[in-house]
């Protein structure tokens, strides 16, 4: 079941998790997901707080009172440097919490830990971590004018740094990105082979394969919310969640 008062998110939800083969119910207000658990079973809840009019402690209060089993199957969703409240209500009910930036990414893969842990523990996708993003790190006066379009972007995931170059096309729809995979413990490992999938949010935009250096290139439209699956061996995938991407700039009309 979906709870949310924003019908745009428990869509958006709905179709991501209909995508991975689940059956949804979708509840516009704590009072109609309550109501609803009382006739049907559900094999897990998400609970979208920010959205909803009802404080989230109280929600979490009533869903504890008339069905303390399915506490245990509940994933709520955050936002990025959000209510302080929800998360501290995560913690102390122990309950896994998604960002809402990274739905595409983690929701599954986090209700598919509550609903067959042992299968989630023989095959884990590791989440690389954003390390450095040019768009944000300071540079010398001038710089930024000259390099505009491009943005640098370093992720690690264990030992492994995915190192990315992303270029909006001058007026166009397009968006070049580059990127090469290092392992930082053993800088002669070679990834030749490994297979790279570009996901956007209704699946797999296009593939890609690395070359001896690690290294391999995309050309595509512009979609804000995209993903790396990386292949680094045969049970051993890691995820790139990128975040959030510009369209290129118009040029103005006349200039030189």
């Amino acid at each position: 079941m979906i709870v949310g008062e924003e019908p745009s998110a428990r869509d958006a939800m709905r179709i991501l998790l209909g995508s991975a083969g689940c059956e949804c119910t979708v509840a516009s207000s704590v009072q109609q997901g309550l109501a609803t658990m009382e006739k049907r079973n559900f094999d897990a809840v998400v609970l979208d707080p920010q959205s909803l009019s009802s404080p989230a402690a109280e929600v979490i209060s009533r869903i504890n009172e008339f069905h303390p089993n399915l506490l245990k199957r509940v994933v709520l969703v955050t936002e990025e440097g959000g209510d302080s409240e929800i998360k501290e209500l995560a913690k102390r009910h122990s309950i896994p919490h998604v960002q809402r930036k990274f739905l595409l990414q983690q929701l599954w893969g986090s209700l598919e830990m509550l609903l067959r842990p042992d299968a989630v523990l023989q095959n884990v996708t590791p989440v690389a971590r954003l390390i450095s993003d040019s768009l944000r790190d300071p540079l010398p006066a001038g710089v930024r004018g000259l390099q505009d379009r491009s943005r640098r972007l370093l992720f690690s995931s264990g030992s492994l740094t995915v190192d990315l170059l992303v270029e909006p096309e001058a007026d166009s729809n397009r968006i070049a990105l580059w990127g090469q995979i290092l392992d930082s413990v053993r800088p002669e490992r070679r990834f030749a082979g490994v297979s790279v999938t570009l996901q956007g949010w209704k699946g797999p935009m296009a593939q890609a394969t690395a070359d001896e250096f690690g290294e391999f290139q995309f050309d595509f439209n512009f979609e804000s919310n995209l993903s790396l699956e990386m292949r680094i061996a045969e049970t051993n995938y890691v995820t790139v969640p990128l975040p959030v991407l510009a369209r290129s700039r118009r040029s103005a009309a006349g200039s030189s």
